[in-house]
């Protein structure tokens, strides 16, 4: 027991002292004027049972005062649900009603707010931030809205209505509440309903992914995306995915070893009736926002694989899978099952992977993806030197390829970028892990890249535009 803890407990102990005494009292008291009246005797025995009983009455009182104190409903900063009772009663909530939305809330700079404001007032606002959601919600008619601290600045808000009019609702609360008690906050949020998750544990993790993928991606913040029309937004996206209306470029990447394109990294655009064509930056937050990761994936791998049959067999194909995707054990049977359907080989497959942190569960990661590397198919680190968790990455995961930064190109004169760059090359050749840098865009350039031992170069150099599936056909196709 730590010592906090001891201190805690005797804190506790005394309490139920100080509660159990007076009402001891008040019973003896009682209890000997009784026997006086009566003209009772007590025994030895009689004495001992009755401070037993004033014992045990005692420590009963301290055991539900330590109950009490372990099974509270709030978080006694806020107000809100704590961690453990939050999630009790939104699987109590869920079951009841339908459509139930979770929506993930987070006040963004409470950081900053910390050190500039000191901590005491810090938590004074997150108190009354918490009130004035729950007034701003009753305002707006919505009954028993669930609101519960997760973590730090996370706040997680349970509500009985469809995720637009919660995603709605959380736009008007932010124009309304920029400041809270003369402290500017700025709010991050992302919402998703029940059933697009097996589960509310599952659901919440996704949203923190995701949240976690806006920041890396560098993607416009929510609210810009939600101007546009958000319910038209996501229905002719999700009518984009459900029709398989995907758009693919082709990017030609050189093999420096044999002078030949073998390689193609794959872009992609969803095609909508009324919105045009978007590209990811404009699909990639409501894809993520509704939970459709999995299907979009779905649709992307099986239109590569369309195309992959009608060009030669040794041309290979690089493209990006959510990471909520490669989380799920379920995908690689639908890996399995669209390869089948098309007759594609796995080995001409890569995908890319790209996170901006560690995995917490790299162990269950590194599974599913040892998995689909068994079927053949290879993985490259994306983005490589950008980021910690490549370095994490390339120690514990099956890594066959990497793709620098585009920062070790554009700053190449650079005496420390240079160094680096040559140092990583001469690391991943030795343990046997391919090689690619993009942004080559003069001969110089591809010569100098090419001679440092790089295995794969993209860019200008090597091809003035990507292809589309109809070029690549003409230009690559099957003899």
């Amino acid at each position: 027991m730590l010592y906090s803890e001891s201190q805690e407990r005797a804190r506790r102990f005394r309490l139920a002292l100080r509660m159990g005494i007076p009402i001891l009292l008040l019973v003896g008291v009682i209890l000997i004027y009784i026997l006086k009246q009566a003209k009772l005797e007590l025994s030895g025995l009689d004495i001992v049972l009755i401070l037993a009983v004033l014992f045990i009455s005692t420590y009963f009182l301290f055991f539900l005062i330590n109950l009490g104190q372990a099974e509270t409903y709030i978080d006694r900063m806020t107000g809100a649900f704590n961690r453990k009772s939050l999630l009790r009663t939104l699987n109590e909530r869920m079951k009841a009603q339908q459509p139930y939305t979770i929506v993930l809330l987070r006040l963004d700079n409470l950081p900053f707010i910390n050190d500039h404001y000191g901590i005491d007032r810090a938590d004074r606002m997150l108190r009354v931030f918490v009130h004035m959601l729950d007034e701003f919600l009753r305002l707006n008619e919505v009954k028993e809205a669930v609101i519960g601290r997760y973590h730090g600045g996370d706040f997680i808000v349970g509500l009985h209505l469809p995720v637009q009019k919660s995603l709605q609702l959380m736009e008007a609360f932010e124009s309304t509440y920029q400041e809270i008690g003369h402290i500017s906050v700025e709010y991050k949020f992302l919402a998703m309903e029940m059933d697009t998750a097996s589960d509310l544990t599952t659901l919440i993790n996704h949203l923190y992914d995701t949240m976690s993928q806006h920041k890396s991606l560098s993607l416009p913040k929510q609210k810009s995306e939600k101007r546009i029309n958000p319910g038209t937004l996501e229905r002719e996206i999700s009518d984009a995915i459900d029709g398989k209306r995907v758009i693919l470029h082709y990017i030609p990447t050189l093999n420096t070893n044999t002078k030949e394109v073998d390689l193609f990294e794959v872009g992609v655009k969803l095609e909508t009736e009324q919105s045009g064509i978007l590209p990811p930056k404009k699909f990639i937050p409501v894809v993520n926002r509704l939970g459709l990761e999995r299907k979009f994936d779905e649709t992307l791998f099986q239109a590569i694989c369309k195309d992959a049959v009608k060009v030669r067999d040794n041309l290979k194909f690089s493209f990006n899978i959510s990471p909520f995707s490669l989380r799920n054990e379920s995908f690689v049977e639908s890996i399995k099952k669209i390869a089948g359907e098309e007759g594609v080989s796995y080995d001409r497959m890569i995908i890319e992977l790209f996170e901006n942190r560690p995995i917490k569960d790299i162990k269950r990661y590194k599974v599913i993806l040892d998995e689909l590397r068994e079927l053949g198919m290879e993985f490259a680190l994306d983005n490589f030197g950008a980021q910690n968790a490549s370095f994490e990455y390339i120690k514990r995961l099956p890594v066959d390829m990497v793709q620098f930064d585009r920062e070790f190109t554009v700053s190449y004169g650079n005496p420390k970028i240079a160094a680096l760059l040559s140092a990583y090359i001469k690391a991943c050749r030795s343990m046997e892990i391919k090689t690619l840098v993009k942004w080559v865009d003069n001969e110089e350039s591809l010569q100098r890249f090419t001679a440092l031992g790089v295995d794969y170069l993209q860019g200008f150099a090597v091809s003035n535009r990507p292809l589309d599936s109809e070029m690549l056909t003409k230009k690559y196709g099957g003899e």
